[in-house]
């Protein structure tokens, strides 16, 4: 068979060891236009992975390899027993990063998250001001928490970066944006457009036209150079991808997925896509170890398809086992 090239990875594992993609829960206290995992308040947390699992299973992974843990959602903070969970996790062996909205970051919670594995958090403001922001997070607090978070994090000594989705509502006030983070002292930010998936797919009122794209990236462009002078790194995911530095597909090597009830993916794009058939068990039922003998036999054919990332040949009829 020949294989085709694929897809850029979407991940940059570690050069050794392996990274863990977490979705600690997908509850959420918001309900965000632009959501790509559809979390909202009526989500259900009953059958979310229980706190002695969590646990063991975070040992197990960093005493077998697995260096880098993100902990994303949902809202993984909405989980009491998250700051727990950091803290259980030894600093020298691995590294932990976490996405918030901000509204569970008390001034406790930052201060019992310095000095632990967790490398930088990731706090999400979406506009420059309140009523930018509600324009996809629906609540004008939203804005507030999200500051007040930034600004309770760095207080506490916790390295910050801020993610930015441009919408119609924000996207013209971008450098008035980057100029407020930079004052606050945030050290990096990265911003993105709309993606059309989840939530996000049910507003297309949210995308932005192609030459307002074209627009942005050259503005983020003069912005780059300008704030990297200052300290500040600026990342987007506009313009024309990079070439990967991935060979191969990583996942199940140096790549897992953890979903919300404790499913044991190789891939969390992989697992969106097809779960029944990229579930490699439930850690509630077994440990990480032994549903990992299970990946070679999941991921041969699938790396057969692609020198690259396989996704977007897994609609064809050549997958079979």
């Amino acid at each position: 068979m020949t294989k085709t090239a694929g897809d850029r990875c979407r991940f940059r594992p570690p050069a050794a060891g392996a990274t863990v993609v977490w979705e600690a829960t997908n509850y959420c206290n918001l309900a965000c236009k632009h959501c790509l995992s559809d979390s909202s308040p009526e989500i259900s947390r009953t059958d979310d992975l229980s706190t002695p699992r969590f646990l063991d299973t975070v040992r197990e992974m960093t005493s077998s390899g697995v260096t880098e843990i993100y902990l994303t959602g949902g809202e993984p903070f909405a989980r009491d027993d998250l700051v727990d969970i950091i803290g259980a996790i030894d600093p020298k062996v691995a590294e932990v990063y976490a996405n918030t909205n901000g509204y569970f970051i008390t001034q406790e919670v930052a201060n019992a998250l310095s000095g632990t594995a967790l490398r930088r958090i990731t706090v999400s403001v979406d506009g420059h001001n309140r009523e930018s922001q509600a324009l996809v997070r629906l609540k004008p607090a939203s804005f507030d928490r999200a500051i007040a978070a930034v600004e309770r994090l760095l207080a506490a000594g916790v390295p910050v970066r801020v993610s930015h989705v441009v919408h119609p509502g924000n996207v013209d006030h971008i450098a008035e944006f980057c100029a407020e983070m930079a004052r606050m002292g945030v050290e990096a930010l990265v911003i993105n457009s709309v993606f059309p998936a989840g939530r996000a797919a049910r507003h297309p009122e949210l995308a932005l036209p192609a030459g307002r794209k074209q627009k942005l990236f050259d503005e983020l462009t003069e912005l780059q150079a300008k704030y990297e002078q200052l300290g500040m790194q600026i990342d987007h995911s506009l313009g024309k991808p990079q070439p990967s530095d991935v060979e191969g597909c990583p996942a199940g090597k140096s790549v897992f997925f953890v979903a919300p009830n404790g499913d044991l993916s190789t891939c969390s794009w992989l697992y969106k896509l097809d779960p029944d058939r990229f579930r490699l068990g439930n850690l509630e039922e077994a440990s990480f170890t032994k549903l990992c003998a299970g990946v070679e036999a999941m991921m041969s054919p699938v790396r057969e398809l692609a020198t690259a990332c396989p996704l977007p040949m897994l609609s064809l009829p050549v997958i079979s086992s």
